[in-house]
């Protein structure tokens, strides 16, 4: 996101959730891989977000791009965010 930052004008981004998502009602549960069983995106999410050292703070990070959104042309879409 970063270098599309800097060598474009506008981004679009599909199918990434923004940092409510798991939490907001009526979210669809979607294995985190799809190519084997496991835990759900929203439980490795929360679970590497809590996580005391290694995990990839996937929730914080969707913070992050939703700031720069805020600054750059930055569209999420599937599902859509809104910045505000």
């Amino acid at each position: 996101l970063i270098l599309a930052m800097d060598a474009c004008y506008g981004i679009h981004v599909y199918g990434m959730i923004n940092d409510t998502y798991c939490k907001s009602e009526g979210f669809h549960k979607v294995p985190y891989h799809y190519y084997e069983p496991g835990r759900d995106e929203c439980e490795e999410y929360f679970l590497h977000e809590n996580a005391p050292y290694g995990g990839h703070r996937f929730i914080t990070e969707k913070k992050v791009f939703a700031k720069w959104a805020k600054k750059h042309m930055i569209i999420f879409t599937h599902p859509n965010w809104t910045v505000s």
